[in-house]
């Protein structure tokens, strides 16, 4: 029994540092999102006025539907190709990259040419209520934006490559600061004077730029990976079948979640209602992208210990990972409790009120949403994550229906925060139980020991006093 468990600390110590990296790199993404998210609203709010950004959010929600373009398959063959490095498995690590660059890159094309064909014949602004934007515009935009997200596509294969090859921080530090560049271009051109359609014509084109940057970088710091299709197989893509279905449907549950209620909220109470709601979602998303920034930064780890059957490390993992999330998370909704009013009128220069009941039952939601969100990453991680999928979908889809009904009945914008609420309540029920049952663990136990922030607090006093 020694024998077996010696190497343990080595591991973990190893496997810390690249936690902890990943954590600065996320931290760092999370630092461009709050920069995005805190300049953005008032340039645009201050340079378009509330009707003409109204409109721009609504239209910069509907493209998020086409990041379903890879059918799935990127997640979990980037957790896949991981699980192979961790066994020394290279060959069948590049089967799986080419057999996924084939796939993205095609799909990727065809959506283009699809987008291309359908969006000229959409009456977007009559459907949509526009007063600001006319439907050729709103065409051209909707258009380029949706362009963007489909060339976005193929940096998940970038991605796979760079995490199998133990570079996750790496990307998502690259990935950041292509996403400060798109976003910054969309404020330059706006306080030029450029409207919605010059922004999104440089959104797209910085986007570009990056995708094809980073697919030469990837081959260039890992020689066994290459782009081709002498290995490609469809064969390895049937076996990645089933945990690609439920990467089809988290995006699909996301977009539900984050674009299907502006969406809602647009429809039913107008383009203003959507900037009140946007803008107090996003200042109590800040609880939540704490979360996703320890959960990202633990999921390679996990797919790896998942690939090595180092079921003592995946239970260490898991376990830190809903300590570090939860703590940080409850940090950030406390002083957004305290100090969210000041900081939404000095954000906002006064020109979005504060709605108290919608962003208490925002701020509800971002905490309740800890616990699944790393629940579903353990599942993800190891690819068997189609059952929480599935359920995520449904409750987000009864949220939204919830929601339309609610606002339908009240005009009360506050009841698409409450169904919020509901669907994170059901999913932490689901996914925590899933989690600890793959785990070999107990909810109640994982959960109290998830509550205990000093072992979190031990590693990253042991981090920095490295330095």
């Amino acid at each position: 029994m020694t024998d077996h468990i010696a190497p343990a600390p080595a591991l973990t110590t190893t496997v810390r540092q690249r936690i902890l990296h990943g954590l600065g790199a996320n931290a760092f993404g999370q630092l461009v999102t709050v920069i995005v998210q805190l300049a953005g609203v008032p340039i645009l709010l201050h340079t378009w006025g509330v009707q003409l950004y109204g409109e721009w959010l609504i239209l910069f929600a509907i493209p998020a539907y086409l990041s379903m373009t890879d059918l799935g398959f990127t997640q979990s063959a980037a957790n896949d190709m991981t699980a192979r490095v961790a066994r020394g498995d290279r060959a069948g690590t590049l089967a799986v990259f080419q057999s996924l660059g084939v796939l993205v890159y095609g799909m990727a094309g065809l959506g283009m040419v699809l987008t291309a064909a359908v969006v000229p014949w959409l009456p977007l602004a009559d459907w949509l209520n526009f007063q600001a934007m006319d439907t050729r515009t709103a065409q051209w935009v909707l258009w380029l934006l949706a362009a963007q997200v489909l060339v976005a596509l193929p940096d998940g294969v970038t991605h796979a490559g760079f995490r199998a090859g133990g570079e996750y921080a790496l990307h998502f530090g690259l990935h950041g600061i292509v996403r400060l560049l798109q976003f910054a271009g969309v404020w330059i051109t706006a306080l030029a004077g450029g409207g919605p359609l010059a922004a999104a014509g440089v959104f797209m084109g910085v986007r570009v730029l990056a995708t094809a940057a980073f697919a030469v970088l990837v081959v260039r710091r890992h020689r066994w990976l290459r782009y081709g299709r002498a290995t490609a197989s469809a064969a390895e893509l049937r076996r990645l079948l089933r945990p690609a279905l439920a990467n089809i449907a988290i995006p699909l549950a996301q977009a539900l979640n984050i674009q299907g209620m502006v969406m809602v909220v647009g429809v039913v109470l107008g383009p203003v209602a959507v900037v009140v709601f946007s803008t107090l979602r996003t200042l109590t998303r800040l609880a939540i992208q704490l979360v996703t920034t320890v959960a990202h930064a633990v999921e390679p780890e996990l797919a790896a210990a998942h690939g090595a059957g180092n079921r003592q490390l995946q239970r260490r993992l898991f376990i830190h990972g809903l300590r570090g999330g939860l703590w940080l998370a409850l940090l950030a909704a406390v002083a957004l409790a305290l100090f969210g009013g000041r900081i939404l009128e000095f954000w906002t220069h006064g020109r979005v009120v504060m709605d108290g009941a919608l962003f208490g039952w925002l701020l509800a939601s971002a905490v309740a949403s800890v616990v699944w969100y790393g629940s579903l990453s353990m599942l993800k991680a190891a690819n068997q994550h189609l059952h929480a999928a599935a359920v995520y979908v449904l409750a987000a889809a009864a949220a939204v229906g919830l929601a339309a009904i609610l606002l339908e009945y009240t005009d009360d914008l506050a009841y698409a925060g409450m169904a919020l609420l509901v669907m994170d309540a059901a999913m932490t029920g689901y996914a925590l139980a899933a989690a600890t049952n793959l785990l070999g663990m107990r909810p109640v136990m994982t959960l109290a020991q998830a509550a205990n922030p000093f072992p979190f607090l031990h590693i990253l006093r042991s981090k920095a006093l490295e330095y």
